[in-house]
């Protein structure tokens, strides 16, 4: 706070104010740490903070935002404003800056949002009633909320991971009414935007929900309708404890939220020595593959004379129009790899310790089969029988392969050269592979 201290010394040369809002303001409020981004405002237009302030970026200047330098910290600093126009329910085409805190922040979306940090006064000002909602667990828009959205679709989504990141109940009852008749403004959003705000809503702790509210507000049946009819597929109930597909999908994320936060202290503690702390970007793979891993079973979903049910190649076919999903979800080039390759063998795992040896080493050696492992514990839990049993056997297995696997050398391009002088360009890796395949099977 020192130097967000110094910056508000410095406006006040000028005779202007300097605020916190947003995250380190709800932060306050609770009584939490907050150390990460920290987010300025001021009655100071742009040319005025450039009097004062070391500015090291202006590419939002027409928006009333400067990047500054104080010390070792940059910041974000943005003058209080008005929205006049807005783009495509999401970029104000035209702004008018003001010096009056009660019109910016009527601009905003809720009212916890609107809860301004006086630097110089150590005060609160909270013209919108933020404080007493964000006490009472409410999420309140700033305002009619038809109008928010519209000046910007997607506080739709800001709107469901707000709520479940806090717990919170809605002010009023329409609410989801009402972000379900806008959700198609959500359209006139880029695709990045949008898949950053549901990958949030994926690591929220409380992301079951905030998949049940984004199913309620019609979220999957606009981008994702094979997410959005997973619950008109049903299961075999000798295999399966839930009844639908969509049931079955959010329990194995629940699973996967075990696995991530509690899984020393709830499950077998001879996993610390194979899976290790799962990072943010991890967590996105398998929380995504676990979501899609059975899109495909309304498609193959087969009902035979007995009364069984079959999904026959389901996850194949998943694999196959995985180029269909990706547009309207961005992938990276190593998400579609990892994603494709779990789904595509997540049937396999518990079949591991049953295959030839070498085809059973081959699998286990793949890059990502710690994270199959994950993926298929999550997945059997809700079979019938689900046996801890299969998963510690499997994480046996697995440790005695890694501890054979110590003890072998493999060769590499140069030792085949060495050995075959004369062996064509073309057979080298032929050769490569067989006999380090024969040197895994021994």
């Amino acid at each position: 706070m020192e130097n967000i201290e110094i910056i508000a010394d410095k406006l006040t040369q000028i005779w202007k104010n300097l605020f916190i809002v947003w995250w380190y303001v709800r932060a306050k409020i609770l009584w939490i740490d907050y150390k990460w981004d920290i987010d300025l405002t001021t009655d100071a237009n742009p040319e005025e903070m450039e009097k004062v302030l070391f500015v090291v970026a202006e590419v939002w200047k027409k928006y009333g935002t400067l990047v500054i330098r104080e010390w070792n910290e940059v910041f974000e600093i943005t003058t209080f404003r008005e929205d006049i126009w807005i783009l495509d329910n999401r970029k104000p085409v035209e702004v008018k800056f003001t010096t009056d805190l009660y019109l910016d922040a009527k601009r905003r979306d809720f009212t916890f949002n609107s809860i301004y940090f006086d630097v110089q006064n150590d005060l609160f000002i909270d013209p919108e009633n933020g404080i007493d909602d964000f006490k009472n667990n409410i999420i309140r828009f700033v305002w009619n909320p038809t109008d928010r959205i519209n000046e910007d679709a997607l506080r739709i989504l800001r709107f469901i991971r707000f709520k479940n990141a806090y717990n919170l109940s809605s002010a009023f009852d329409n609410y989801f009414d009402i972000l379900k008749g806008n959700i198609d403004l959500l359209k006139n959003i880029s695709t990045e935007r949008i898949k950053d705000e549901f990958e949030k809503i994926l690591l929220l702790e409380n992301n079951i929900q905030a998949l049940k509210d984004l199913k309620q507000i019609w979220f999957f049946a606009l981008f994702f309708p094979e997410i959005d009819i997973l619950d008109k597929v049903s299961w075999w109930p000798k295999y399966h404890l839930e009844w639908d597909v969509w049931t079955h999908t959010l329990m194995t994320i629940g699973e996967l939220n075990n696995i991530f936060e509690k899984w020393f202290d709830t499950y077998d503690k001879n996993w610390k020595s194979i899976i290790k702390y799962f990072e943010n970007t991890e967590k996105i793979i398998l929380y995504r593959t676990m979501l899609l891993h059975d899109i495909w079973k309304y498609d193959t979903y087969e009902k035979c004379d007995n009364g069984n049910s079959h999904y026959l190649n389901h996850e194949h076919i998943w694999v196959e129009k995985f180029n269909d999903i990706q547009k309207r979800f961005i992938f990276t080039n190593n998400q579609k790899d990892i994603i494709s390759w779990l789904i595509n063998n997540h049937l396999k795992v518990f079949k591991v310790s049953e295959m030839r040896i070498l085809k059973a080493r081959k699998i286990m050696m793949h890059k990502y089969f710690e994270y199959l492992m994950v993926i298929w514990f999550s997945d059997h839990l809700w079979r019938i029988p689900a046996s801890q049993d299969l998963i510690i056997n499997l994480q046996d297995f697995y440790k005695e392969f890694l501890l054979i696997l110590k003890d072998k050398k493999f060769l590499t391009w140069k030792d085949i050269l060495e050995k075959y002088p004369d062996l064509k360009w073309y057979k080298i890796k032929e050769r490569l592979e067989a006999m380090n395949d024969r040197i895994l099977g021994e």
